[in-house]
């Protein structure tokens, strides 16, 4: 074999609760899946060995048919914890997961040389604890700092790339991921530079595992006719039977899971019980009854994926289905019926996201210039591994949830791309109001707090007056400190207000997600800018996270709550740490318009997210 492709393998790792897949791409294009003991699919579990020494994979799950109390089947869901108890050992995560990225590391320099670059796929929604511990785990390992890429917008790549679907800007792909231990959907907009999530949801208490769960205790109420076979049954399941007994449970588990499998490509199969002499008989019918429930929440949360990202069925450029469960026919039905969109599914879509994560050759990462991380963080882990772009028009990256058509009415003039959704990012940035003019401002403006309050006590029966001048404010275009005071002097004249020659007022858009996180940048968190301030359907556009206002005055409105649903023309944000609000903050849109931004998304003063910051009343 020739040096090239031995030394310029690209590896994509799809760590997964029950298996990890692995895909290379080489140096001269060639892709395909690493085997593992001549099998695409790596068992995730981890044993500890008596001589100390992690196992991994099958000779991991052998072992642990003998001594299953020194094994973990699924360390992917233990990432929070610190450490495992495998025997009488406490091993670090970190440790536990390094195994697994061992092991793959080692076959791949094996069959195709040490990868010189390696991507590994994480859910979309992961924070920055768990995603440190798998880039950490793999850098000890032996791995290049690894670039951390979202799953659904691995799974995208494979639908464009390897499928061949064509997917244009302006459209998206809806991923439905089932797998072992949980469930995602997602819905990731094709831009000009790359795939870009636009909203996930998902659950951690649905997927192929809980399946199995349910199986065997349907299993078990067949037993229950008889004392005798109900005591053999529970002694089959006491967690606090011996080795012995765990062995025979862990026979069981890996036979409804089988039978499961089998149930996919045949209407009946038989399970084998440890324990009982006869088998059972299990028909697709059985299997499907049980699996009902669990699947019509994961068609629940896809609608609602799609919703969030405002999704018209001419948008969707398919369901592309993914993770070893979904492959269950009932799932594909279930789909169809529901969004009225025939799924594409292939024969291994447990393959998918290892393979899509190298789907594209050699192409740069650019992350959209997050914030500066710590100085004892790895860039590489921060932002996800794809390029965002703007999302065109017709993909709006978060809005109402209510109907696409519905939601955002034409602004009738033009406003500026640091207010507006579909405006190039990069004139989006907050970086244009350097942050010592802010803090200029907001000290010229607390300054003169004072002498607005006696202004506003002076006009004493006259505040009333005051919202009648709102529309008036809104004629300047970039003298919002002037049109601040005409409207909270009682008798309408500027002359001789302190405050005149004040600095205008900036607020920020505020999300409180770290914003050196790609999915905290670009998931939700854009209110809705009203033309009216209690008209919730007056929408003239969405406020981008980062966006730079200069402020009007603020008035009250109906109360609007963080995660708000203003109904059909709701303004919705995944906005933890924020109060209800009933404040509204008028902003300069330029061009001659103002509107209006719910509080509880801005910042005025950074030492107080929760202060208006001396902005007069409107």
């Amino acid at each position: 074999m020739d040096a090239a492709p031995r030394s310029a393998a690209a590896l994509g790792i799809d760590f997964g609760t029950h298996n990890t897949v692995a895909a290379v791409l080489r140096g001269d294009g060639r892709r395909h899946q690493i085997l593992f003991d001549g099998h695409p699919l790596l068992p995730s579990g981890i044993y500890l060995d008596h001589d100390g020494s992690l196992l991994v994979g099958r000779d991991a799950a052998r072992e642990a048919r003998r001594h299953p109390h020194r094994y973990e089947r699924n360390p992917k869901l233990r990432l929070d914890s610190p450490s495992l108890l495998l025997g009488d050992r406490e091993v670090p995560i970190g440790e536990a997961v390094g195994a697994v990225m061992r092991r793959v590391l080692s076959e791949c320099a094996a069959v195709a040389g040490p990868p010189r670059t390696v991507q590994i796929t994480v859910p979309a929604s992961w924070g920055p604890a768990r995603r440190h511990v798998v880039s950490d785990a793999a850098v000890a390992a032996g791995a290049p700092v690894p670039v951390l890429l979202p799953e659904p917008v691995a799974a995208a790549r494979y639908f464009a790339e390897v499928l061949g679907h064509r997917v244009e800007p302006g459209r998206a792909v809806v991923v439905y991921d089932l797998g072992a231990g949980t469930f995602d959907a997602s819905a990731v907009a094709a831009t000009p530079g790359g795939f870009e999530v636009l909203a996930v949801d998902g659950s951690d208490r649905v997927g192929g595992s809980y399946l199995d769960q349910a199986l065997v205790d349907y299993l078990g109420g067949r037993f229950a006719r008889t004392e005798e076979r109900a005591a053999a049954w529970r002694r089959l399941l006491d967690p606090d039977a011996g080795s012995e007994t765990l062995r025979a449970r862990f026979a069981l588990y890996d036979e409804v899971r089988e039978a499961k499998e089998r149930l996919s490509r045949r209407s009946t199969t038989e399970v084998l019980v440890p324990g009982f002499a006869a088998e059972e008989l299990l028909t697709r019918a059985e299997l499907e009854l049980l699996a009902r429930p669990l699947l019509a929440q994961t068609v629940a949360i896809t609608k609602a994926v799609m919703r969030e990202a405002n999704l018209a069925p001419e948008q969707v450029a398919g369901v592309f289905m993914v993770g070893g469960a979904s492959r269950m026919p009932l799932a594909a039905t279930m789909i169809h019926q529901e969004l009225g969109i025939a799924p594409t599914m292939i024969e291994q879509p447990e393959l998918v996201v290892g393979e899509g994560a190298v789907a594209v050759a050699d192409r740069p990462v650019t992350p959209a210039a997050p914030l500066p991380p710590p100085a004892s963080t790895p860039t590489a882990v921060m932002p996800a591994a794809y390029t965002p772009a703007s999302v065109p028009a017709a993909v709006p990256t978060a809005g109402p949830s209510g109907p696409p058509t519905a939601v955002i009415p034409p602004a009738p003039h033009p406003v500026p791309p640091a207010a507006i959704v579909d405006a190039p990012r990069s004139a989006r940035r907050p970086a244009s109001v350097p942050v010592l003019v802010v803090a200029v401002a907001i000290l010229l403006v607390i300054a003169s707090g004072a002498i607005i309050a006696e202004l506003r006590d002076r006009g004493g029966a006259a505040a009333d007056d005051d919202l009648a001048t709102t529309g008036d404010a809104g004629e300047a275009t970039s003298s919002a400190p002037e049109t601040q005071e005409s409207s909270s002097d009682p008798g309408g004249s500027d002359a001789g207000s302190p405050s005149a020659a004040a600095d205008p007022v900036f607020g920020t858009v505020y999300w409180d997600c770290p914003q050196t996180r790609e999915y905290c940048r670009d998931q939700g968190g854009r209110p809705g800018i009203r033309g009216d301030a209690d008209d919730p359907s007056s929408a003239v556009g969405y406020a981008d996270v980062g966006a730079v206002f200069t402020l009007v005055c603020f008035t009250t409105a109906d109360l609007i709550t963080p995660r708000g649903d203003e109904g059909e023309e709701g303004y919705w944000d995944y906005h933890p740490g924020k109060d209800a609000s009933d404040v509204m903050v008028e902003v300069d849109l330029g061009g001659g318009e103002t509107g209006f931004i719910p509080f509880v998304w801005l910042v005025i003063d950074p030492a107080d997210p929760n202060s208006l910051g001396g902005l007069a009343e409107c």
